[in-house]
């Protein structure tokens, strides 16, 4: 073996351990949906909003690690691959598709997180019975 693929086995090997090491966890998922509600809530316009999508706002802000809780991460299966995991999300009729690879998260397929946030007021608002 010359020293040639025996560096490349190294870095390979390398890449591997980092992957693995950097392979985000549930709980890294429940935090990235987190900033992503956070940021689709502050891409609305507050001054064109109604009363509802005020209140919509207001809880999610406050009560945004409940509702991960409570709602999503139930709904969430995780698919460890070793060195990325696949996160498929199903809940309030949307499905989201996501990978995680080396501490991040990259949408692959589904429903964008606006559709989420939206579904998410709309039960929010609905009267309880």
């Amino acid at each position: 073996m010359n020293n040639t693929v025996l560096a490349i086995l190294v870095v390979l090997l390398g890449i591997c351990v980092g992957l693995a090491w950097t392979n985000p966890a549930t709980q890294d998922y429940g935090e990235y949906l987190e900033r992503l509600i956070g940021q689709a809530l502050a891409r609305t316009d507050s001054t064109e909003s109604t009363y509802d999508q005020n209140t919509v706002r207001d809880l999610l802000k406050s009560q945004g690690k409940f509702v991960i809780k409570s709602v999503i991460r139930p709904n969430t299966t995780r698919r460890n691959y070793g060195l990325f995991s696949i996160f498929e999300t199903r809940a309030l009729g949307v499905r989201l598709v996501v990978l995680g690879i080396a501490g991040t998260f990259i949408p692959v397929e589904g429903d964008d997180i606006e559709e989420v946030t939206r579904k998410l007021g709309q039960i929010m608002l609905t009267p309880t019975r």
